[in-house]
């Protein structure tokens, strides 16, 4: 299959400069978009690491790094074990991190390799990062189709039909395991209600 990827313009998120959106598209040799990721790239730094960075998130209202950054990262990089795992250093400078909000496949081009294509043109594009989490879950849960903002975007996720979508939870998580992404385990115990979502990270080096 004859695929291009396309990495549109990132835009500053919200009020910090530090917090950017991204979206990226997996086109056809016909030139249509047949995958999507949404992700958001911050920048952590000795002077604001990840604890002062999710107080500003937070400020701003709900923001998906919560769970990661409160769980998963000391200062401005990951965790001891994480570093270990995902075969990366620890550094004093600051480090970029990567959250894949957003993670789609047209279903008649499923199973084709595509989804591990543009997981690989992310990790080779953004090879300096020092993480890429994922928070797993349907995408039925995420997106609906009529709140997009854009008529492209809007005619995609309608294409998917995300309320027949029959991916399970558990076929996202096997597939994340074998493109080289990690499962953070969480103590749903600790929690007022259980997450509606599976957390995994990756680095550049480790997605396959």
């Amino acid at each position: 299959m004859n695929l291009t990827i396309e990495f549109k313009q990132p835009e500053i998120k919200s009020a910090f400069d530090w917090q950017l959106a991204q979206e990226i598209n997996v086109k056809n040799a016909e030139n249509q978009v047949i995958a999507k990721a949404e992700i958001e790239i911050i920048t952590l730094n000795k002077h604001r690491g990840a604890d002062e960075s999710y107080e500003l998130l937070s400020q701003q209202g709900a923001t998906d790094w919560e769970v990661p950054l409160n769980l998963f990262f000391k200062k401005q990089n990951i965790t001891a074990d994480l570093v270990e795992k995902l075969q990366v250093k620890v550094d004093v400078k600051a480090k970029d991190h990567i959250l894949i909000e957003a993670l789609s496949v047209l279903p008649e081009y499923r199973k084709q390799g595509v989804a591990k294509f543009l997981l690989t043109e992310i990790a080779q594009h953004y090879s300096k990062v020092q993480s890429i989490s994922v928070l797993s879950m349907p995408m039925s849960l995420f997106v609906d189709a009529q709140d997009c903002e854009t008529e492209d975007n809007k005619a995609y996720y309608q294409a998917m039909n995300l309320v027949k979508d029959d991916l399970c939870p558990e076929q996202l998580s096997t597939f994340f395991t074998q493109s080289g992404f990690h499962y953070l385990a969480i103590d749903d115990s600790a929690l007022e209600t259980p997450l509606p979502f599976k957390v995994f990270m990756a680095s550049p080096k480790t997605i396959k």
